[in-house]
């Protein structure tokens, strides 16, 4: 019986790579004839490839999107941090669930982080903050708005290599749930 589920999940996995690989086709035998002179084996020539392909064509359409968003006099460090957050929207959520996740379990985890994410926008476009007086189900138990948008700010200079106000941040985070266990005891 085991044997049976597992060839019948082998071959459902089969059939999404299959089915990924013949829509992507056109576009995998053209990366590889425009590049074939890079060796693809290594990762740091892959990376590069990944960079100058599809990450340039994300940025390209962020250009297109931010101006609908933000207003054209914005400050630049603004529009920065919100393409930041749009472009690195799965690294800004891994994080936070790296925190949510192991304190609050995975019940309406996503929905946290989403919002935590639409806040920290919404926060540097108009510069308002939302309001968690009255918790709900989409809201993180325990911190203040302030600490969780300043953590997400700092996680733009932890992907370019700067860990330490990430660090300060994510310790403010976690202490806020110390805190509360504590004072549940």
């Amino acid at each position: 019986m085991d044997k049976e589920i597992g060839s019948i999940l082998q071959a459902l996995s089969s059939a999404f790579v299959d089915e990924s690989d013949s829509k992507h086709a056109d576009w995998i035998r053209r990366v590889k004839a425009d590049y074939s002179h890079l060796d693809l084996k290594k990762p740091e020539t892959f990376s590069l490839l990944i960079s100058m392909t599809v990450k340039d064509q994300a940025r390209a359409l962020m250009r297109h999107v931010l101006p609908t968003l933000a207003p054209s006099d914005m400050e630049s460090k603004l529009k920065h941090n919100i393409e930041f957050a749009f472009l690195q929207y799965e690294f800004i959520t891994r994080h936070l669930k790296s925190v949510i996740l192991k304190v609050e379990g995975y019940g309406c985890s996503t929905d946290k982080t989403r919002w935590l994410i639409d806040s920290y926008v919404k926060h540097l476009l108009t510069g308002e903050l939302p309001l968690m007086e009255e918790r709900e189900y989409w809201h993180p138990a325990c911190g203040e708005i302030n600490d969780w948008l300043e953590w997400i700010d700092s996680m733009n200079d932890l992907y370019f290599g700067d860990f330490e106000r990430y660090a300060l941040a994510k310790t403010k985070i976690i202490s806020s749930y110390i805190k509360a266990a504590s004072e549940k005891e």
